[in-house]
């Protein structure tokens, strides 16, 4: 009921006070507020599965049924596609493409502010970023991955690598103050360690390619 008679509104109030976020008052949104720079990777698209059960799952199914759960919109898609700093205008285009539902009311305010954190805090607190740990226990798509959760996902370490990648932009967050006092706390290797998984990822992902536990981006 609350998502029915609450979120939907808000969304709504949001897109048409901000003119499809692009202005607030007369003051120009910076849609990108997060700085990504990566190309959506072709693991979007069909036929070229990432390797991570959790986002190659997802992608079949809206491929199939031009649909999907708000939460697998938000902690699988715009998660992945937020912690790989990708360009948040191009995964609002994707979900125009590819959701029966995808009005523009919808999508812009639910990618471009909350999913991927584009337009920083006007809409949402924080951005909605995790690791494997969380994905685990909230689905059931790490069954059958070749990637364990506890250990070889590289979600966690790309989890930790945006933290530490963001933490001045981040620093104050409340929400995050937390996180952000445990990345601080990491060791100098972890954290070397974190930075390379995220190139190592994203260079695998842009050439259209599938990860794969073996590899040792260290």
């Amino acid at each position: 009921m609350r998502q029915i008679l609450g979120w939907r509104e808000f969304v709504r109030h949001v897109h048409e006070a901000t003119d499809g976020l692009r202005r607030h008052g007369t003051t120009p949104i910076e849609r990108n507020a997060l700085a990504g720079d990566f190309d959506l990777p072709p693991a979007f698209w069909p036929g070229r599965p990432s390797g991570l059960n959790c986002l190659d799952r997802v992608v079949a199914d809206v491929w199939h049924e031009g649909y999907s759960h708000h939460i697998t919109r938000l902690m699988v898609l715009g998660n992945l596609a937020t912690l790989l700093g990708v360009v948040p205008e191009q995964l609002s285009h994707w979900f125009w493409i590819a959701y029966v539902d995808a009005y523009d009311w919808v999508v812009e305010p639910n990618v471009l502010a909350m999913a991927t954190y584009g337009t920083g805090a006007l809409m949402t607190t924080k951005p909605y970023v995790a690791g494997s740990a969380y994905l685990d226990k909230m689905s059931d798509c790490c069954e059958g991955c070749a990637f364990d959760p506890k250990t070889t996902c590289p979600i966690t370490r790309l989890y930790w690598a945006f933290l530490a990648r963001h933490a001045e932009r981040l620093a104050g967050n409340q929400r995050l103050a937390m996180p952000l006092r445990s990345v601080g706390k990491r060791k100098a290797a972890d954290r070397k360690r974190d930075a390379a998984t995220f190139a190592h990822v994203r260079e695998v992902l842009g050439r259209g390619e599938r990860l794969r536990p073996n590899e040792d981006p260290a």
